[in-house]
C-alpha cells in the first residue's frame, strides 16, 4: 500500500463506487473548493496493483500565520471493515498534514455509531465502537457525543429511510396515517412537481425565507445554494411543487358530480325507508362534503384569477450521489400550506430514488434531542411519519499535529472566547 495524492478523476471514480460516501466527498465539491480559492487536497491509498482503495478530500485554512487547520468533511471514503487499512490511512494522513504545515487535523467520518427510532430509543449498535479506541491509539481525541445544531460541526444525527428491496407501494404503506393521507391527497389535487433551473433558484430562496422566518432558524446564504448547483451539476435537483388549477378544478368538478349522485341516491333511500337513520346521516355527511367541495372550487378559481393557472407552493434542495438522495433543505409558502406541496416533493424524490436504484433516502439532520421541547420537534415528527429511522454518527476527532503550538493556539482561543 502507498499513501498518495489522487487526481480528480481517480478520486471521483472511487468515491462514486463506494456505498458509504457523503456528497461532500465528490469531485463537484473539490471543484467548488478550488473555485472558492480554498486550499484543497485529494489524497488516498493505492494497493500494489495501483488501484485506489481509500480516498479523501481535505481542506486547509491558515491559522496563527504560519500554520494550517486541516479538515476532511465526512471523510475518508474507505472500507471501515478493513481495520488494517483504516489504521494505515489515518496514520499516513497525519504525516501528510504535518508535511504541509498542519497545526491540527479534524475528521468526522461518515460512520454510524448507533441506530435509533424517532423517539430516541436505541434499536441497534452499528458495530463500530472499535473506532474510538483506534483513533485514540493514533493520537486523535474524540470531541464527545454532541447533540444540537452547530454552525461549524456536522450534525451527528440523520433521519434515513431505507429503500432497499422496497416498492413505492411498500413505502406508502409504511407511512403513518397523516403522511399517507397527504401523500395520496397531492396525487389527486392538482399538485405538480417540476425541477427548477439555475435562473429560477430565487423561487426556492423565497420559500426558504418564508420558512426560516416562521420557524426562526438561520438559513444559508444564497451563494451556498447557487455554488453547489453550479459545481455539483446533475448531483443537485431543486424540485418545485405548484398548483395546476385547470386540472385541480376539473378534478373537483368530477368529485362534485359523484357527490351529487350519491346525495340523490341517499334521498331516494330516505323516501323508500323514512325510518332509516343511517340514510339521513349519509345524506348530511355528503352534503357537508359538497359544501366543502364548492369552497375548494371557489378558492381555486379565486387563486387562479389572482395568480394565473400555475401557483408555486413549495420547493426543496436535494443533493444526490450513487449512494443516497439527500433532502438538504426545503421551504413552503405559509399561505398555501394546506395544499401539502412538501408531500408532493417528498413523494417525487422518493420515487426518483427508487427509479435510480438508490437505497438510501436521507431526510438529513435532526438535533438528537427527542423530547417534545426540542427545537426541531416538529421536523422530527414529520420525518418519523415516513417510517424513517435515525442514524447516529461517531462524531468528530481532532489530532494535534504540532503539539506545542496547538497548546498555545487552544489557550489563546479560550482567552478570546472568554472576552466575548
Amino acid at each position: 500500500m502507498k499513501f498518495t495524492n489522487l487526481t480528480a478523476k481517480e478520486f471521483g471514480a472511487f468515491a462514486d463506487k463506494m456505498p458509504n460516501s457523503h456528497f461532500t466527498q465528490m469531485v463537484g465539491n473539490y471543484e467548488l473548493k478550488i473555485a472558492e480559492s480554498t486550499e484543497t487536497h485529494l489524497v488516498g491509498v493505492k494497493n500494489n496493483e495501483n488501484e485506489v482503495i481509500a480516498a479523501c478530500l481535505l481542506t486547509a485554512v491558515p491559522v496563527m500565520k504560519f500554520f494550517k487547520y486541516f479538515y476532511t468533511n465526512r471523510g475518508p471514503v474507505i472500507d471501515f471493515e478493513n481495520k488494517e487499512l483504516v489504521h494505515y490511512f489515518f496514520n499516513e494522513l497525519s504525516k501528510y498534514v504535518k508535511k504541509h504545515k498542519g497545526l491540527h487535523l479534524r475528521v468526522d467520518p461518515y460512520l454510524a455509531y448507533q441506530y435509533r427510532n424517532h423517539d430516541g430509543e436505541i434499536l441497534e449498535n452499528a458495530g463500530n465502537d472499535w473506532i474510538f479506541d483506534k483513533m485514540k491509539q493514533l493520537g486523535y481525541k474524540h470531541q464527545g457525543f454532541l447533540t444540537g445544531f452547530d454552525p461549524i460541526l456536522q450534525i451527528r444525527f440523520h433521519s434515513v429511510l431505507d429503500l432497499a428491496g422496497k416498492t413505492a407501494k411498500d413505502v406508502l404503506n409504511g407511512m403513518d396515517g397523516l403522511r399517507k393521507r397527504n401523500t395520496k391527497k397531492v396525487q389527486k389535487n392538482g399538485v405538480k412537481v417540476r425541477f427548477l433551473e439555475e435562473d429560477e433558484l430565487p423561487i426556492f430562496r423565497s420559500f426558504m425565507e418564508d420558512t426560516s422566518e416562521s420557524k426562526e432558524f438561520d438559513d444559508r446564504e444564497d451563494s451556498f445554494y447557487y455554488n453547489r448547483l453550479r459545481y455539483y451539476k446533475n448531483r443537485v435537483l431543486v424540485p418545485l411543487a405548484y398548483m395546476d388549477f385547470d386540472e385541480y378544478i376539473e378534478e373537483l368538478k368530477s368529485e362534485r358530480e359523484i357527490l351529487s349522485k350519491d346525495i340523490n341516491k341517499a334521498l331516494k333511500d330516505i323516501e323508500k325507508r323514512p325510518e332509516n337513520k343511517k340514510a339521513y346521516n349519509k345524506r348530511d355527511n355528503l352534503q357537508q362534503q359538497l359544501v366543502a367541495n364548492q369552497q375548494k372550487i371557489d378558492e381555486a378559481k379565486s387563486l387562479q384569477s389572482e395568480h394565473g393557472n400555475e401557483l408555486p407552493i413549495s420547493a426543496a434542495y436535494f443533493i444526490i450521489n450513487p449512494y443516497e438522495v439527500v433532502y438538504y433543505a426545503g421551504g413552503t409558502s405559509n399561505e398555501f400550506r394546506h395544499f401539502a406541496g412538501s408531500y408532493a416533493i417528498q413523494w417525487q424524490m422518493i420515487n426518483y430514488a427508487l427509479d435510480h436504484n438508490i437505497d438510501r433516502y436521507n431526510f438529513y439532520g435532526i438535533s438528537g434531542d427527542f423530547t417534545e421541547d426540542a427545537e426541531d420537534a416538529g421536523v422530527v415528527k414529520f420525518k418519523k411519519g415516513f417510517n424513517a429511522d435515525v442514524v447516529e454518527y461517531v462524531g468528530d476527532f481532532v489530532k494535534p499535529i504540532n503539539k506545542p503550538m496547538y497548546k498555545i493556539y487552544t489557550t489563546l482561543k479560550k482567552v478570546k472566547d472568554i472576552k466575548k
